[in-house]
């Protein structure tokens, strides 16, 4: 064993360190063992059909990863509500009828979750548009959010609300995002958009695992654009080079022509029949990476399917 795992440490050019983590991975993966590495699911809900899609979405993963679910909704208040005392509290009784409605609302969902058997919890989070929800994140050490999305209506206003639109660009956590469907929702072929810069190596190793473990299979997929063109022979050397410093497991890779991104993902994932997307995006202020929050956004508005994104931009070393 020693010597089988030394020459593939040697062909490859990775250390043992690297290698024992994968290693880990792949035999979790092809043994069906728990895999812990999610342990907390957020699920931000406003209690529309399209966050109890995600709901159950993000239950079903639950279920599979032994993950507790967190249930989150966002309360918009006229003042900040935390520092109110209860006197000061009945002065806005509209307000009160929100949190009460928003508890039983959530209780019922906690409620629902736990029949299955999982644990979950819920919280409100109280807001006057002056406290990002994102630093709420950090704190409750979450590992995966799933969002619903409200169709094809444009992004920002129709996932949740605006201050839970944040949390896809600037959330270093990765996060899924998906839509009413009247079939059971798919997570076998995976189509894994990659641009092949050293930058998303950790985003692609993160996502990589993430796929397998939750029983998906990545492709990848480069979408070769006017703007940023390249002959497919240096597109092909690119790739191999970044998977031989960033992969564990063998992957293809597929090039596909189209005049942006959004639009080679989209006809791609259809031809295809994919069942899913995963993208890395590199934050809303390099307007020059080829992909940005926007194509993301896009994505999920345009596309029938689950979308899953990881903002290298935010992610911690």
């Amino acid at each position: 064993m020693i010597w089988f795992m030394m020459i593939i440490m040697k062909r490859n050019d990775i250390s043992y360190g690297y290698f024992m983590v994968r290693l880990i991975t792949w035999v979790k993966i092809n043994q069906n063992l728990d895999a812990t590495f999610m342990k907390k699911i957020l699920v931000p809900t406003d209690f529309s059909p399209y966050a109890d899609t995600a709901m159950q979405f993000a239950t079903n993963l639950a279920l599979n990863q032994n993950a507790e679910i967190l249930l989150f909704h966002v309360l918009w208040t006229p003042v900040n509500w935390a520092k109110l005392s209860i006197q000061q509290e009945s002065l806005f009784p509209d307000t009160l009828s929100a949190i009460k409605q928003a508890k039983t609302h959530l209780a019922e969902r906690v409620e629902q979750i736990k029949k299955q058997g999982i644990e979950a919890q819920s919280q409100i989070h109280f807001t006057d548009g002056k406290e990002m929800v994102i630093k709420f994140l950090g704190k409750e050490k979450i590992d995966l959010i799933v969002m619903g999305s409200h169709g094809k209506y444009g992004f920002k206003a129709h996932v949740l609300g605006s201050n839970t639109y944040t949390i896809l660009r600037r959330s270093g956590i990765p996060v899924f995002v998906v839509k009413p469907s009247t079939e059971t929702i798919q997570f076998k072929k995976v189509v894994l958009a990659i641009d092949f810069k050293e930058a998303s190596g950790k985003a692609f190793q993160s996502l990589n695992d993430i796929i397998r473990l939750l029983g998906g299979a990545p492709h990848l997929l480069y979408v070769n654009t006017p703007a940023n063109f390249m002959e497919e022979e240096n597109i092909h050397e690119i790739g191999q080079a970044f998977l031989k410093n960033h992969a564990f497991y063998h992957h293809d890779i597929t090039i596909y022509s189209a005049y942006n991104v959004e639009r080679g993902i989209i006809q791609f994932c259809n031809r295809s029949q994919a069942d899913a997307v995963a993208i890395i995006t590199h934050g809303k202020t390099d307007l020059q990476q080829l992909f940005s929050p926007s194509v993301t956004e896009n994505l999920i508005t345009y596309l029938n399917k689950p979308v899953l994104s990881l903002n290298i931009s935010e992610m911690k070393d």
